[in-house]
């Protein structure tokens, strides 16, 4: 909230400064919101995308990343060996993990995360029609559709969309892909 707070004396001020400098023309001002307002909004998106991958986390393994789970996912985001290798990070396994964490450290598996909802943005590019739609009374949101592509994968994500929420798969621990979409329906990705 604070930092709300700042960011909106930090617009004020410097809006303010812009409007009533008579010197200035009218270009040279609305240039100078505009930056502003650019760079707030890239703020916010830096803000709401670490809150959205922190709860993630969190959700996944209490944020924890030596973590391993009882089907073999480990990590803070619980990835599973073989979308790591997908992904490039073809020296890292579950046994390596287990005898070393450090081996894929925190700031790694950060990296692995976001190469990961790049991948998956990408294979969901067809299905952003369904932002905005509800399915089984679940709005979808970009977000939601991130966390959901994380937890079942792109695919079973798409069957889940094209099925009006009809085929909704779970994960080996029980977690569907409804409940993802849901969970994490409430983050500004755009």
């Amino acid at each position: 909230m604070k930092i709300r707070a700042w960011l909106l004396f930090f617009v004020l001020f410097f809006t303010s400064q812009a409007v009533r400098s008579p010197e200035i023309d009218f270009q040279t001002k609305f240039a100078r919101i505009r930056r502003v307002l650019n760079y707030l909004e890239r703020q916010h998106y830096e803000m709401e995308f670490f809150r959205f991958i922190t709860d993630l986390g969190r959700s996944e393994s209490l944020n924890n990343w030596f973590c391993i789970n009882r089907i073999g996912c480990f990590g803070e985001w619980q990835f599973a060996e073989a979308t790591l290798h997908c992904l490039g990070f073809r020296h890292i396994t579950l046994q390596k993990f287990r005898q070393d964490p450090w081996i894929f450290p925190r700031e790694m598996q950060q990296k692995a995360l976001e190469s990961l909802i790049r991948v998956n943005l990408a294979l969901l590019r067809d299905y952003e029609h369904f932002i905005g739609d509800t399915i089984n009374g679940t709005v979808v949101t970009k977000s939601g559709l991130i966390a959901a592509a994380h937890l079942g994968g792109a695919g079973s994500t798409k069957r889940f969309l094209r099925s009006g929420g009809f085929v909704n798969n779970k994960d080996a621990l029980g977690t569907s892909i409804q409940d993802y979409l849901r969970k994490f329906r409430d983050y500004d990705l755009e």
